[in-house]
């Protein structure tokens, strides 16, 4: 009896035993739905959580290439933003909210862009550098488990052309003038704005024709309401031009793309305005 009592306790213990270290079922995991964001005040705002980032090694392409720079992917997603709220103007104005935009990765073949919502959602923009295809995705840090990608999508390039086209159309004509062999003087250019080009040239019988043209690295509308323009020469030469704070009718020329140089780098001569 003692030995059968024996044999019983310690089967009982290896059932225990085994019950406690098996494998686990897997808990069903739940879709976590995103309720709807209360916008982050600018004091309250903390670091937000980096969903993974795909990394490219690969360098950016340079402005003139015909690929989609970095600045051309920014600035078109800013866009893009800005005609898909109209309110987001007016809340970045106001500053109580922390926004912005900035290129999170720069590959060879696609660019990712990363906005940063008034309401603390983190969206990507994954921008193909040779078509201008963008797909866009949300991270919402708390309340999504990783990007969700969403049912948006857009081109970079009809973003720019639009751009362009709605901002500075028709021909403009530099400040410096020429005097031709007969003796009557004229603008040294008379310039037109593509979505992705500077094209300067000249008018013959009332026409423009063109002569050269720059490639464009950066088109977007500044706080105050106006243009820049950063344009890039074929030998790497970088310069913009901006909307003048007096007269919107003027872009002033400066030699450099830094702003921080613009004083001494501003040249009167080369500057444009629209032509009547």
């Amino acid at each position: 009896m003692i030995i059968l009592a024996m044999a019983l306790l310690t089967a009982a213990l290896a059932g225990c035993g085994s019950k406690g270290t098996g494998a686990q079922e897997p808990a069903k995991q739940e879709e976590a739905q995103a309720p709807a964001q209360e916008p982050v005040k600018q004091e309250e705002a903390q670091a937000p959580a980096q969903a993974p980032a795909k990394q490219e090694e690969a360098q950016a392409p340079a402005a003139g290439d015909g690929r989609i720079t970095d600045g051309e992917a920014l600035s078109a997603v800013r866009t893009y933003c800005l005609e898909n709220n109209p309110d987001l103007e007016d809340i970045i104005k106001a500053g109580e909210y922390p926004v912005y935009w900035e290129v999170e990765t720069s590959g060879e073949d696609e660019v990712v862009v990363l906005f940063r919502s008034y309401t603390g959602a983190l969206v990507r923009y994954y921008v193909d550098r040779a078509g201008g295809d963008a797909y866009i995705t949300e991270f919402v840090p708390g309340i999504t488990p990783q990007e969700q990608r969403t049912e948006e999508s857009f081109n970079v390039k009809d973003i720019l052309s639009q751009g362009a086209e709605a901002s500075l159309a028709g021909t403009w004509q530099t400040a410096s003038v020429v005097t031709g062999s007969d003796g009557t003087a004229a603008p040294e250019y008379h310039v037109q704005f593509t979505g992705s080009e500077v094209v300067y040239g000249h008018m013959k019988d009332g026409e423009f024709a063109a002569d050269h043209s720059d490639r464009i690295g950066l088109f977007e509308v500044n706080a105050a309401g106006g243009f820049v323009v950063k344009a890039e020469t074929l030998d790497g030469g970088q310069y913009t031009y901006q909307t003048s704070e007096s007269d919107t009718g003027v872009l002033e020329y400066y030699e450099t793309w830094n702003e921080d140089e613009f004083p001494g780098k501003y040249r009167g001569g080369a500057s444009l305005s629209r032509c009547d």
